[in-house]
């Protein structure tokens, strides 16, 4: 049974809405609302159960392994470490043929986090020396082959985790730009594009703008919040440049990506104005909010035009976030306050006056709602 908010629901009503409108014939309403209900749903209960439950299994091993780690024999501490991956893995490939997914990738997860705790174990009981991130990547790199191998999006996942924290500790290391991480990364995200997996792209996606935020910091003679800026506003402009070039071929693939990859774009393009903010004179602050503000309004005229809901969504909370940062940081000078709230208020008069001739001029279609 759908939920009323769930899109199966909401095209379930729209399609009759369709039909009885005469706009749609019987058979048209019958193929689409097959086609509907044979797509499976992104998340299930009993799959995020099983997920959970792998993911304590995991935390179990290595507890366990952990706390009777000296009472152990080596040989012991080997069987039982081969003897957890055999069963994780053996059994995912049985609950696979099964058909039963969902079981099947939450028992590759808990694979994936014994391989993670025999590394860190083995390394232990045999005193292996070396650089400790490196053992963070062996883990990613045996995410990511049972990944591909089992096609499991979580273990993936889970990859996408151990190349961050890998990368995240080099640059504690080394303190600078880790590089290599974008080798990695393009490895996992290669494997996302190639099931397909949506919540992987957006995991990829979240992880690169991580990254990228960093550089700000790490890039020598630093801060460069404004290269963060400039990066993700070109990737802003590059992929919204895409989807109109690339309308109507590739399938579709590059419309489907490009409104997400503008929306990841812009936020990184605020973040790094937002950031380099902090360190500015009143002179200089007072001016990038002004070219921040007018990018919000842009923002919000293009995201209501394309009807790209979470872009607009940035506009407003980068407005709102603006807004407040110049209030903390001018509190002292009433001056300032009122000349920030002024400013804020003629804005959103702007927002308003746009929103309502875009309104105005927006096409209705008759006997539907706008």
């Amino acid at each position: 049974m759908a939920l009323p908010w769930s899109y199966t629901n909401r095209i379930e009503r729209d399609v009759q809405r369709w039909h009885d409108a005469g706009w749609l014939d019987e058979r048209g309403r019958s193929g689409i609302l097959a086609d509907v209900h044979t797509r499976k749903a992104i998340v299930s209960l009993p799959a995020v159960l099983a997920i959970f439950g792998a993911t304590l299994v995991g935390f179990s091993a290595m507890t366990f392994v952990a706390a009777n780690w000296q009472g152990m024999s080596k040989l012991a501490r080997l069987l039982f470490l081969m003897a957890g991956l055999w069963i994780a893995y053996g059994g995912a490939a049985y609950l696979f043929s099964r058909r039963l997914e969902a079981f099947g990738h939450a028992a590759v997860l808990a694979g994936s986090a014994v391989f993670g705790a025999a590394i860190m174990l083995v390394s232990q009981m045999y005193h292996i020396e070396g650089n400790p991130p490196d053992a963070v990547l062996l883990w990613a790199i045996g995410a990511l082959v049972a990944g591909v191998l089992f096609r499991s999006g979580p273990a993936l996942g889970l990859s996408m985790a151990a190349i961050a924290v890998w990368s995240g500790w080099e640059m504690q290391l080394v303190r600078g730009v880790h590089w290599a991480f974008l080798a990695g990364w393009a490895a996992v995200a290669a494997a996302y594009l190639w099931l397909r997996w949506r919540p992987g792209l957006h995991l990829a996606a979240f992880a690169l703008a991580g990254w990228i935020i960093a550089l700000g910091w790490t890039l020598p003679h630093g801060p460069h919040h404004w290269l963060v800026a400039s990066i993700g506003f070109a990737i802003a402009a590059a992929s919204t440049i895409g989807s109109l070039h690339f309308a109507g071929k590739w399938d579709g693939r590059i419309g489907a990506i490009a409104p997400a990859a503008t929306s990841y774009g812009l936020a990184l393009g605020f973040i790094g104005l937002l950031t380099s903010q902090t360190r500015m004179p009143f002179g200089g602050l007072l001016g990038s909010a002004i070219v921040t503000l007018a990018l919000v309004v842009a923002t919000i005229y293009w995201a209501m035009r394309t009807d790209n809901r979470v872009a607009l969504m940035i506009g407003y909370a980068v407005f709102s976030v603006e807004v407040l940062m110049l209030y903390f940081i001018t509190f002292g000078s009433l001056l300032n306050s009122s000349l920030i709230f002024g400013i804020g208020g003629l804005l959103i008069i702007a927002l308003a006056s746009v929103a309502f001739r875009l309104m105005k001029h927006k096409p209705q279609i008759a006997g539907v709602p706008s």
